[in-house]
């Protein structure tokens, strides 16, 4: 087994100059640090990962939670790709990730204890109910804390831009002709919170009066949820011209609703989406909708952690991810309102034959 006093001697150098070199110390030369590491690679060297814990007292592992009500875990379709932002930037910096849960082989525990009996040096929290008892006891614990899309005085954020995405959408279908818009919002969470208040900005700046009615509660990438909003929105006395759902697949879901009483998309009514996954890219059209950086929204999570590890302070900074409007296939200019009666007597129709 290669030793640091195998390295330091092929250096030419002291084991502790050695020691210090590969943990990253400030006083040792970026030249000095670059030839030691280089050697160290070509030699084979594997560090003693516990050996390393106690001698920077860091553990060198991150963790990470995230629950998902779905249960479809890391193949989420949204969260798969920031987990993997998060463990790819975990690995640069030399840090490994543990999943953190309310279980621990048979033993029940609260978040806090999993953390303290794993020894986790900081966590990311991310798809979760940030208000639940044990998620704020582990926010105002001392570990070091970065939560994605939550915002809180007590840990760093990093933040889609949620509110510039519902609001870019608004005002882009408002530049097609719409007014008549709905938008089938999420569960009630930061992030709806956001939307919202996008969604509501646009209007006014638009001159178009809000109404409660233009919003339509549902749940984040719930398929039966996200159809009786169709449902609903197709009881009512008017049609909208366009639709705004919470997420790609709700919308696509809501697309294929739509469809199965006969109305056109986006002919009849447009549809956009949020998030900018690769099925909207699958669909013909292609889907409208809010892309989010959702790779760059983990790294920089991990990141942050790190960061604060390494310093050795907590803060509660935000750092806000851009989004972008992808104008796809699904929203063009708004029905002629001639074409209201006839589209009202197709559904009906469409309704009766079901």
């Amino acid at each position: 087994m290669v030793t640091i006093y195998d390295i330091a001697n092929a250096c030419g150098c002291s084991s502790s100059t050695v020691s210090k070199a590969l943990n990253n110390y400030p006083d040792v030369s970026a030249k000095t640090k670059e030839r030691i590491l280089k050697k160290a690679k070509e030699l084979g060297f594997v560090p003693n990962l516990q050996a390393r814990a106690l001698s920077t007292n860091k553990t060198w592992n991150i963790g990470v939670l995230f629950e998902d009500k779905s249960h479809s875990g890391l193949t989420h379709y949204f969260f798969s790709q920031v987990l993997q932002g998060v463990k790819e930037q975990a690995e640069e910096k030399g840090y490994d990730i543990t999943f953190i849960s309310k279980n621990l082989g048979d033993d029940e525990m609260s978040y806090l204890e999993h953390c303290n009996r794993r020894k986790i040096d900081g966590v990311v929290i991310a798809c979760i109910e940030f208000e639940e008892e044990q998620v704020q006891e582990l926010m105002a614990s001392d570990l070091s804390v970065v939560a994605i899309d939550y915002l809180s005085n007590n840990i760093s954020s990093i933040m889609s831009d949620n509110y510039k995405g519902l609001y870019q959408m608004t005002k882009y279908l408002i530049s097609l002709g719409h007014r008549d818009i709905m938008y089938v919002y999420g569960h009630e969470v930061f992030v709806t919170q956001e939307r919202i208040r996008g969604f509501k900005k646009a209007l006014d700046e638009e001159g178009i009066t809000f109404y409660e009615d233009m919003l339509v509660e549902s749940k984040y990438g719930e398929k039966n949820d996200n159809v009786d909003a169709v449902e609903i929105i197709l009881k009512r006395k008017y049609v909208p011209t366009a639709i705004i759902f919470p997420d790609d697949y709700s919308a696509i879901w809501g697309i294929n609703a739509l469809r199965s009483h006969g109305i056109k998309v986006p002919e009849d009514i447009s549809v956009a989406g949020f998030d900018g996954v690769e099925i909207g890219e699958m669909v013909y059209p292609r889907l409208t909708t809010i892309k989010q950086n959702t790779s760059r929204l983990g790294k920089e999570a991990s990141l942050k952690c790190i960061q604060m590890l390494e310093a050795k302070t907590n803060d509660n900074s935000v750092i806000t991810i851009g989004v972008e409007l992808i104008e796809g296939g699904t929203c063009k200019q708004p029905r002629n309102k001639a074409e209201d009666h006839k589209l009202i007597e197709r559904i009906k129709k469409t309704k009766s034959n079901l």
